[in-house]
């Protein structure tokens, strides 16, 4: 893609199937991932029904997606972007429905900068910065396991900061991964965690994979931390004895 319009954080790492649309708060929306689906399959049948030609169209399709996700936030302070959609006419990938490139809307490129009808604006989207943007970043087992889940579960762990920094402290390339992030990407589904890639950079990351799963653990339950910090080492064990 040319490097101008940039790509946002929500449309950074895509591929032909995979993207993390994590910091349009997609995971903030309540419900599992059925009902997530439904959301965002819903959000690109209006928005694709729009005549864009006219602001008000878009203004009023906000207001109203709105009306849905705003009682519908796990947490309050994290807002949930109307206009996440599916970008790819099969509706696997996720991404901005109002990305000057991104977009499938046909007329999109009436707008010059049609990011600014979303509550962020292109100003914030264009500058936020976060690892999704950078595959530097990620494990190459990362991706092998990517290639085979699905885009929700993909999301979940790409946008997680302190678990792919972690890794690369102290996980040697010796070692595959793949069964400790579905373990780990299972347990962010059941329990629902927010994961959004703008929570705050850890000071001091894990130093090993003890340290790592009790970390993970306090963040998706403190209340059974003990119990889930078991069967994430328990993962981590079973790669390291497959590897």
């Amino acid at each position: 893609m040319s490097p101008a319009p940039e790509l946002t954080a929500a449309d950074a790492c895509m591929s032909e199937r995979l993207s993390c649309s994590a910091c349009c708060g997609i995971f903030n929306y309540k419900g599992g991932d059925a009902e997530r689906r439904a959301w965002v399959t819903e959000n690109t049948r209006q928005f694709l029904a729009l005549d864009i030609s006219a602001a008000v169209n878009i203004v009023q399709y906000r207001k109203g997606r709105e009306a849905v996700t705003l009682p519908n936030r796990v947490r309050d302070d994290i807002y949930v972007c109307p206009f996440v959609g599916f970008v790819d006419g099969q509706n696997q990938r996720t991404g901005c429905l109002l990305h000057p490139q991104g977009s499938p809307h046909p007329q999109i490129s009436l707008w010059p900068h049609p990011q600014n009808f979303s509550f962020y604006g292109e100003g914030i989207c264009l500058s936020y910065d976060c690892l999704a943007k950078d595959r530097k970043v990620y494990r190459a087992d990362f991706f092998a396991w990517a290639n085979a889940v699905s885009v929700f579960a993909y999301a979940r762990l790409a946008s997680d900061h302190t678990l792919h920094r972690a890794l690369q402290r102290f996980a040697g390339n010796d070692i595959d991964l793949q069964r400790f992030y579905t373990a780990v990407a299972g347990l962010y589904e059941r329990y629902r965690v927010v994961t959004t890639s703008f929570e705050d950079i850890e000071r001091v990351l894990p130093g090993s994979a003890e340290e790592l799963c009790h970390f993970l653990a306090e963040r998706i339950d403190s209340r059974n931390a003990a119990q889930l910090g078991d069967e994430l080492r328990a993962a981590y064990a079973a790669c390291r004895a497959h590897s």
